[in-house]
């Protein structure tokens, strides 16, 4: 649960920080944070993320019989549709997918592609992702990305 937020900002390394005070003045003495840092510069692909975990997997989640979770749909389309990239290592060939380091223009193909076969095999359809472009989702998508319910860090990337 987010407790508290602001900015803070950095000039001549010096922290300016009398909102980072402040909400730490807030919180009860002894009990273990998290923190997240974030800067104001646009992350082109967090709407595509965002709108891939919190409509497109949910939906398509709800309306299975079994409920599969986000994650293990995740997996099941990255198998299917995320672009593969090859290396050697070693003189041994290595095949991975890694769709955080796409362009966005593969996510979105990724996406695209998703929405296409469960449309077609399994009969679900899923909201459009028109709205990702207003810039007044954006503190949406923020929100999204801090109170996901997995860490797209740590399976995004499953096939390294």
């Amino acid at each position: 649960m987010i407790k508290a937020q602001g900015k803070v900002r950095l000039l001549g390394g010096i922290l300016h920080d009398k909102e980072l005070d402040a909400a730490i003045d807030k919180m009860k003495d002894g009990d273990e944070w998290e923190f997240l840092f974030v800067d104001h510069t646009s992350n082109k692909m967090l709407p595509h993320l965002t709108y891939l975990f919190s409509v497109v997997l949910k939906c398509i989640s709800e309306q299975l019989p079994d409920h599969p979770s986000t994650k293990t749909l995740y997996r099941y389309f990255e198998a299917k549709f995320a672009p593969r990239h090859t290396e050697m290592v070693n003189g041994e060939q290595f095949t991975y997918c890694d769709l955080k380091s796409e362009r966005t223009v593969d996510i979105n193909i990724f996406i695209e592609r998703v929405v296409e076969f469960v449309q077609k095999h399994w009969n679900i359809t899923v909201v459009s992702n028109e709205s990702l472009k207003d810039p007044e989702n954006r503190e949406f998508y923020s929100l999204a990305y801090k109170n996901q319910e997995i860490s797209w860090n740590k399976f995004i990337s499953s096939k390294k």
